[in-house]
């Protein structure tokens, strides 16, 4: 294989793996803040209807109950973990939906001889592929039919 043919698989291997990171991670990114406020409210809801009743009436119970309902209220763990279990979900399916590309980039990029160029040409296929799809809307059914 010519210098000309590796450095255009690396290249379009590079290039496939960019776009496949960089849509995992954007996903992630908002995946993480979308859990993130689903798992705060749902404490919340946990929390506040936890402390509305108590077993008997005792204004000293009462007092500790607020104070403990406002701690766990301030608390951010709630927060960081939604955001961590959302980044992860958002990732893995980014990662899952774009399992085609980034397997023929990382053949294009890994790859030697006949199986870089397969990568290379299976990559530029697939990016055909999506802009026919996606751009042009062909082999999409509309709703509307």
């Amino acid at each position: 294989m010519g210098t000309l043919a590796k450095i255009v698989c690396k290249t379009a291997g590079i290039a496939g793996l960019s776009a496949v990171v960089y849509d995992a991670y954007t996903v992630g990114k908002d995946t993480s803040r979308r859990i993130s406020q689903l798992e705060t409210a749902d404490h919340f809801i946990r929390v506040h209807s936890a402390t509305r009743t108590l077993s008997f009436e005792n204004p000293s119970k009462e007092a500790v109950q607020k104070k403990v309902k406002d701690f766990r209220m301030d608390s951010p763990i709630w927060s960081i973990f939604g955001r961590i279990k959302g980044f992860a979900e958002g990732v893995l399916e980014s990662l899952a939906d774009n399992i085609i590309p980034a397997s023929f980039a990382s053949l294009a990029l890994a790859g030697k001889g006949f199986f870089a160029k397969l990568g290379a040409w299976g990559l530029a296929g697939y990016g055909v592929y999506t802009v026919m799809k996606e751009g042009f809307g062909f082999g999409k059914h509309s709703p509307m039919d």
